[in-house]
């Protein structure tokens, strides 16, 4: 084919493109009614017009800050800005009006600049002003203007010229424009219909690897092949590099789903993370996401918040976990500040942390059954002690008594051997069902309560009891609270100081004690001994929770127990 024909093949090509584009774009304004949408529409068809039409290149003058103010939505802002587009707009009208004779004259290249300018305006929508959506749209022009100036780069470097010589050059130059025409119209059209960000982070690193290589091949002083071996040798590092560099400039350092999914499931495997599923996997929504503010909820734990203040209903997406068919808990994610709603890479993110975290709540759901069973089967046994003991000790052993008293009158009335042995057994077996009462629980604390157990088994001048007298406990809290404080006090007396606190408070429904003495504290790697180890054991019997507080002097133990579970 000639030289005329490729030239003019690549204009049909391009006028095609346009038309279709156009077609599209007025067929957007009947689907959908947006309000002001048809300027936004009318400043793209300036814009191509000023591309593809002969001798209309003036129009660019005015279809470029048009478009400027009102892409994407056709809102002009800030509202100002009509002033300067109208002012280059009349430029525009009057240069073709003069046959071109107004650019060129020496004032032309404040129109010009007038039109970067403009570009400050974008910015400011862009970061304070814009959604989601809107600035997806804004990245598919960023997409299209890259593409289209590497395209002429490509140009010049191929031809040693743009759109002038060669018939390649020529053919190039008018191709080069498509990319830009068709991304003002895709953003305009459906800009969340692709992950603009993807093609938008893909072209960042190509560009930059493939513009960072030629700079090091032109400007090596060394011969060809010493330069291509070095180009070869940092091409992949150079790659890795620009991966970095395109994350940050389109997620700011955001995870992308298998980094938040290997971050989440490492957070889970800590003990904090097993001891506290649902805050784990609310923060690795978060972290992952950078939200600073969050909820999850569920049947089976109390709610966690993240953030001052917790999002309402309106602004934030609910998201199920769901596992085996069955809604675990509800995570309520609102969109980063600045942005209206979270952008299809953020769902992707979720999605992959979603099926992660449905087996861990499951697991942690089942733990937490476990723990409120064994709460109850706990409770039920010391509740079933107190009673057994109070027969024993209000029933059985008075009437054992009674009956070895009776023994022993008539041994003393008839003399008979058999009567006084009769006697001696019947005070054994008073003397065995005492030994069994005290056994299952001790006395002292049926009798009289938590506190005058504390003074009776540890009372000591070395020790403070702080508690309210009148603690009515379930038998299974009153004696876990009993065994742990004797434990961590006997700890305290061997390894810590005088005074030893001791304080204990009922709210919320739960038990709250602290131990406390004025020692040297826990060492950092001190190994768990069979008193610590009692003392969660216990705790964890009635469903508590049992820690040292290492930032406070001395040793601090800090206990809660629930006392409604009981």
């Amino acid at each position: 084919m000639t030289h005329d024909g490729l030239v003019r093949t690549s204009e049909i090509a391009v006028t095609v493109v346009v038309l279709v584009l156009a077609v599209l774009l007025l067929g957007s304004l009947r689907r959908v009614s947006r309000g002001r949408r048809w300027l936004v529409v009318l400043a793209c068809l300036l814009l191509y017009a000023a591309i593809v039409v002969p001798g209309a290149a003036a129009l660019w003058f005015a279809a470029f800050p048009l478009l400027v103010g009102v892409y994407p939505d056709g809102a002009m802002t800030p509202r100002w800005l009509w002033l300067p587009v109208g002012a280059l707009a009349v430029a525009a009208v009057g240069d073709l009006a003069t046959g071109g004779a107004w650019s060129e004259s020496p004032w032309w290249a404040l129109v010009v600049n007038g039109q970067l300018l403009l570009l400050l305006a974008q910015v400011h929508r862009y970061r304070r002003r814009s959604s989601t959506e809107e600035r997806a749209a804004v990245r598919w022009v960023i997409l299209g203007t890259l593409l289209t100036t590497a395209s002429f780069a490509a140009t010049q470097a191929a031809y040693g010229s743009i759109g002038d010589g060669s018939t390649g050059s020529v053919v190039a130059a008018q191709l080069a424009v498509l990319p830009l025409l068709v991304a003002v119209a895709v953003g305009v059209l459906a800009p969340r219909a692709l992950d603009v960000d993807e093609f938008l982070r893909a072209t960042v690193v190509s560009l930059g690897t493939v513009a960072a290589l030629t700079v090091v091949m032109l400007a090596l002083p060394a011969p060809t092949w010493v330069r291509l071996v070095v180009v070869a040798a940092i091409a992949a590092p150079l790659a890795l590099g620009m991966l970095h560099v395109g994350d940050w400039l389109l997620y700011r350092g955001r995870p992308d789903p298998d980094r938040a999914v290997t971050r989440m499931l490492a957070a889970l495997n800590t003990p904090s993370g097993q001891h506290d599923t649902p805050s784990t996997v609310l923060q690795a929504f978060t972290g992952s996401l950078f939200l600073d503010r969050g909820r999850i909820s569920g049947s089976w734990f109390e709610p966690v918040g993240l953030g001052p203040e917790a999002p309402s209903a309106s602004e934030s997406e609910q998201f199920a976990v769901d596992y085996r068919g069955e809604v675990l808990a509800v995570l309520e994610l609102p969109p980063r500040r600045g942005e209206s709603t979270l952008t299809r890479r953020d769902r992707r993110v979720v999605d992959r942390l979603l099926a992660q975290a449905a087996p861990a709540l499951d697991a942690a759901r089942t733990v937490v059954a476990l723990r409120e069973s064994r709460a109850r089967t706990v409770a039920a046994r010391e509740e079933e002690r107190r009673r057994i003991r109070r027969e024993l000790h209000d029933d059985l052993g008075p009437t054992l008594s009674g009956i070895a008293l009776s023994a022993a009158a008539l041994a003393t009335r008839i003399g008979d051997p058999d009567a006084s042995q009769l006697h001696r057994e019947l005070r054994m077996a008073v003397d065995q069902s005492r030994e069994l009462a005290y056994g299952l629980r001790p006395p002292v604390l049926d009798d009289h309560g938590l506190v005058s157990a504390l003074h009776d088994r540890i009372g000591g001048p070395d020790v403070r009891i702080d508690a309210p007298e009148d603690l009515d406990l379930p038998a299974s809290v009153d004696l876990a609270a009993l065994r742990i404080i004797q434990e961590a006090v006997t700890n305290a007396r061997k390894h810590g100081a005088a005074p030893i606190d001791i304080r204990l408070r009922l709210r919320d429904g739960h038990l709250k004690l602290r131990v406390s003495d004025a020692g040297p504290g826990l060492p950092a790697d001190v190994r768990a001994g069979i008193g610590m180890l009692s003392i969660t054991e216990r705790t964890d019997e009635v469903g508590g929770t049992a820690r040292y507080d290492r930032a406070a002097h001395g040793c601090h133990l800090l206990v809660d127990l629930p006392v409604e579970a009981s």
